[in-house]
C-alpha cells in the first residue's frame, strides 16, 4: 500500500504540470496564475521531501536504539540514511530555488526516483533489524539447547529412558539451525540494494527476505516450544521415578 501511495504522490505532483506548461521554460510573463502554479508545485514537493526526512529521522533513532543490530549493519544503514537525508535536503533546496516549470519538471521526479525511501531504504533497514534480532534469539536458545542436552545426559545416566526428550531436542536443534540460516542470509541479500534497483531486482529480493524472516520466526518459535516440551518430559520422568 505504501509503494502505491508513493507512486500516486509522484503522479499527483507531476500531473499538475499540464502539457502546454511543460513545453515552456517559464510561465507566462506577468502571470500571477503562473506564479501561484509554481509556488503550489514547490509546496507539494517540499512536503514530499519533508515527509521523507521525518521518516529518515525516525528510522535513524530506531537503528541507534536497536539492541541486537550488529555494529557493522548499524554503521552501513546509518551511513545510507544520512546520505539520503543530505541528498534530499539538497534537492529540496534546488526545488525551492527553481524558477521555471522546466526546472521543476526535472527536479520533482528525483524525490521519488533517486531515493526510494519508502520502497527500498526503509524496508531494508527494518528487515536487517529483524534478521539480527532473530539471529540473537537463536544464539540464546542454542545455549538453552546445550543446557538441555546436559540435563538429558544426567537423567539418562540415572537410569531413565530419555529417548523422547532426545527426539524433541533433535527437532529443536534442527529448527534453530534453519532459523539461523534463513535470518542470517537476509542482511547480505538486502544491504547491497540501492534505489536504482527498484523495481527489479529490489522488489523480488525484499519479498524473498520477508518470506525468509517469517519462516525463521516460525522456526525459532518452534525451537522455544521444543525447549519447554523437553523440560516437561524430564520433569515427568523424575516425578514418576
Amino acid at each position: 500500500m505504501k509503494k502505491l501511495s508513493v507512486l500516486l504522490a509522484a503522479l499527483l505532483i507531476v500531473s499538475l504540470l499540464p502539457a502546454t506548461a511543460l513545453a515552456q521554460d517559464t510561465p507566462p510573463e506577468s502571470s500571477a496564475t503562473g506564479d501561484r502554479f509554481i509556488a503550489n508545485l514547490k509546496d507539494r514537493a517540499g512536503l514530499a521531501v519533508e515527509n521523507r526526512l521525518d521518516t529518515i529521522e525516525r528510522v535513524t533513532e530506531g537503528l541507534q536504539d536497536a539492541e541486537h543490530l550488529t555494529d557493522e549493519h548499524r554503521r552501513l544503514l546509518l551511513e545510507e540514511l544520512k546520505s539520503s537525508a543530505d541528498g534530499l535536503a539538497a534537492l529540496g533546496r534546488q526545488i525551492e530555488n527553481a524558477e521555471t516549470l522546466a526546472e521543476l519538471r526535472e527536479l520533482i521526479p528525483l524525490i521519488f526516483e533517486d531515493y526510494r525511501i519508502y520502497a527500498v531504504v526503509v524496508p531494508k533497514a527494518h528487515l536487517v533489524v529483524v534478521a539480527d534480532t532473530i539471529v540473537a534469539v537463536v544464539d540464546r536458545v542454542d545455549l538453552v539447547a546445550g543446557s538441555l542436552q546436559d540435563a538429558i545426559s544426567r537423567v539418562s545416566a540415572a537410569g531413565y529412558d530419555t529417548s523422547e526428550a532426545e527426539e524433541v531436542l533433535a527437532e529443536m536443534v534442527e529448527s534453530l539451525s534453519e532459523a539461523g540460516s534463513l535470518a542470517g542470509r537476509v542482511p547480505d541479500s538486502v544491504l547491497p540494494l540501492v534505489p536504482a534497483d527498484w523495481p527489479d531486482p529490489a522488489r523480488s529480493i525484499l519479498d524473498g527476505a520477508h518470506s525468509d524472516l517469517r519462516a525463521a520466526r516460525d522456526d525459532a518459535a518452534s525451537a522455544v516450544r521444543s525447549a519447554h516440551e523437553i523440560a516437561r518430559i524430564l520433569r515427568d520422568l523424575l516425578r514418576e521415578g
